[in-house]
């Protein structure tokens, strides 16, 4: 249950209207699969204001914790009744979305500007697992009439989606192309209408992205919308907010996971890949000689060959689906320093 307390925190008069910041405490009761991340989306703010709000020493969550998530509202009395306000009329209507092969919830949430916490909840979904054919519940307001204000408004930036080319060269792959204009795989394989990731020398690519201009929606620079820094961050923070959830052998949910589903379940919130094995991550990523954090380790355990893997954190550190359950290891403790495979990129 939900409770909202509203409390007016500061108030300024712009022109002829009053504004007043109100803040909205609500108590958000923690569910199955929930994280700080997810938390923070659906509500509009940061985890870290969750954090310091709820005196958070860590992202670990506990189902039926409660929560309190403070959201900064704005209201505005008119004190100019001579001021002409804009009038419109909305209707709310529900479409449905086909998935495709390589779609995940973060692509299309994210192609159709809602969270993945709104998609889950508008078909009750328990886990982030979807299959090609099945149909998604989407939620779209169209606005059917409106009438402009009479007052002169300053000139604004007008956003457009703009569509930007690439030509395939020598030693190009569909990975490497997504990665250099930081869109996903299923992005990238759905503007070309690919049927499988196989690309030619020569053959060119359309690349959605969106800018904005001035005075100019001709440009075709595509803009990126999550930088790779961000990028690593939130699959941290996602991973950290799992910690102590329980081993299961093929588990790719937040009801049990082994290594390899782990890493599948946490890098499908920034980007598009396939389920594979550790030893299948293994050889579709980059060798690189000493880790940085965001990097993924690899290890020999119970059979020759990568066998087991984790998120790199720094300082030695690395988190993975153990026999234990999702935890921090060091990279120096005796059983993985002797069974320390390597280290690869995405």
């Amino acid at each position: 249950m939900k409770h909202k307390i509203l409390g007016l925190t500061a108030t300024a008069v712009v022109g002829s209207s009053l504004f007043a910041t109100i803040v909205a405490a609500e108590e958000v009761k923690v569910k199955s699969g929930d994280t700080l991340w997810g938390i923070s989306r659906q509500y509009n703010t940061s985890v870290d204001v969750i954090k310091k709000a709820n005196s958070l020493s860590s992202d670990f969550l506990q189902i039926g914790q409660v929560l309190q998530i403070q959201v900064a509202q704005s209201s505005s009395k008119q004190t100019n009744s001579a001021e002409k306000k804009s009038v419109s009329t909305a209707t709310t209507k529900n479409v449905t979305y086909t998935v495709k092969s390589g779609d995940s919830l973060w692509v299309i949430a994210k192609a159709n500007n809602i969270s993945v916490a709104e998609l889950k909840k508008l078909n009750n979904l328990k886990s982030d697992m979807i299959r090609v054919g099945q149909k998604l519940t989407l939620k779209k307001s169209t606005t059917q009439e409106s009438v402009k204000k009479s007052t002169k408004q300053a000139p604004q930036q007008v956003g457009t989606n703009v569509a930007s080319t690439y030509k395939v060269i020598s030693g190009d792959s569909l990975w490497k192309i997504a990665n250099k204009f930081e869109i996903t795989i299923a992005e990238l394989k759905v503007n070309n209408g690919l049927k499988s990731d196989n690309i030619v020398v020569g053959q060119v690519l359309k690349i959605n992205g969106e800018q904005t201009t001035k005075n100019n929606i001709n440009k075709t620079v595509s803009q990126p919308t999550q930088t790779q820094s961000s990028k690593i961050d939130t699959m941290i923070s996602e991973a950290k907010s799992l910690m102590g959830t329980p081993y299961r052998w093929a588990g790719n949910t937040p009801s049990g996971f082994d290594c390899s589903g782990f890493i599948y379940y946490v890098l499908n919130k920034v980007t598009s890949v396939s389920r594979l094995s550790t030893a299948g991550y293994w050889d579709m990523m980059k060798t690189v000689k000493d880790p940085a954090v965001g990097d993924f380790v690899y290890f020999s355990t119970y059979k020759p060959g990568p066998s087991h893997m984790g998120i790199y954190l720094g300082n030695n550190e690395f988190i993975h689906a153990s026999s234990s359950g999702v935890s921090i290891s060091n990279l120096n403790n005796s059983y993985w320093k002797q069974r320390y495979l390597g280290a690869k990129r995405y």
